[in-house]
């Protein structure tokens, strides 16, 4: 991945190269910046400092993208106002551009993670998710951020998305599992951790337990060895559940559910559809749930069984989903 900036000063003489959509551009007062810091940068145990900056200079010179995160991060770490925007300034050319950095996404969300939130998420996501082959100029890709996963977990619970945290930390937990050289035992540990108290804080809630809808969200993430898996039976099964509830969800919204017969029947047609689907789902998966997944599944099918309820007795409007 190579990274372009207007030629100044030594580099005179070179043309510069052309730019297309796999180039990572930084402004040239930024990169400026970047190799007069990577000049003076102390590097560890270094036989000769002068020798190591130079060749730090030559890397950043020829578009070395890690050489470039180096350099941010020493910058960060001087906790000096303009070397910390110009780290940050770094990371977004790093993490925004096609390079697609992890650590600098990663990087940008605990810079952000204590004055806007929302910045830090949609960064840690993206460390999240890593780099796909077809991104990444080497046709390597890359693997997902661990600490960046543990991170987004941890903001989307403070936001009450309790799916999406489950989600991030059980990913975090299994990252070891397809890709092991990302992973950090300490960290796997303390994701399996955090998982497994979430998992009972939920089962423990008596005051105010989750909805149906939250229940469903939550149930694909509600096991840690990602039961059901797709393309099994289970699957399936629980997905026509699922897509039998959707349409009546959808009814609700519309405000169709309710009024006339049809809509009446149509809405019991498919609540029943949807718990005949979802018992069978509990009958066949007894032995692959778990405790968590028994627990979402009694409150979807107790719902269910609520609504139908409600439905034969008034005849007429229905609480919703």
């Amino acid at each position: 991945m190579a990274i372009t900036h207007p030629v100044s000063g030594a580099m005179a003489a070179e043309p510069s190269p052309p730019t297309t959509d796999s180039t990572t551009h930084i402004d040239p007062e930024l990169y400026d910046k970047a190799i007069m810091h990577a000049t003076t940068m102390a590097m560890p145990a270094p036989s000769d400092p002068r020798q190591i900056s130079s060749s730090l200079v030559q890397r950043l010179r020829s578009g070395d993208i890690e050489a470039l995160y180096s350099v941010a991060r020493s910058l960060n770490g001087r906790n000096a106002g303009d070397d910390r925007v110009t780290s940050v300034q770094l990371w977004h050319a790093l993490a925004d551009g096609p390079a697609a950095h992890v650590p600098s996404a990663a990087a940008l969300g605990f810079s952000y993670a204590e004055v806007d939130v929302e910045l830090a998420l949609r960064y840690f996501v993206q460390a999240s998710q890593g780099k796909r082959k077809e991104d990444d100029g080497t046709g390597t890709g890359g693997g997902p951020h661990q600490a960046a996963m543990f991170n987004a977990g941890r903001l989307f619970l403070e936001r009450n998305d309790v799916a999406s945290s489950f989600a991030y930390i059980r990913g975090c937990a299994n990252v070891e599992r397809e890709y092991p050289a990302y992973a950090k035992e300490e960290l796997t540990r303390t994701c399996a951790e955090a998982y497994d108290t979430l998992s009972t804080r939920i089962r423990g809630e008596t005051i105010s337990p989750p909805g149906i809808e939250d229940a469903a969200e939550m149930f694909p993430y509600a096991s840690m060895e990602e039961f059901p898996l797709p393309d099994t039976r289970e699957f399936t099964i629980w997905a026509r559940g699922m897509e039998y509830l959707e349409m009546y969800a959808k009814m609700v919204r519309e405000g169709t559910e309710v009024g006339d017969i049809s809509g009446r029947r149509k809405g019991k047609t498919y609540l029943l559809a949807a718990q005949q689907e979802l018992e069978q789902f509990q009958n066949g998966s007894k032995g692959g749930m778990s405790e968590l997944q028994q627990y979402l599944l009694d409150i979807i099918l107790g719902r269910l069984q609520y609504l139908m309820m409600a439905m034969e007795a008034a005849d007429g409007g229905l609480d919703e989903l």
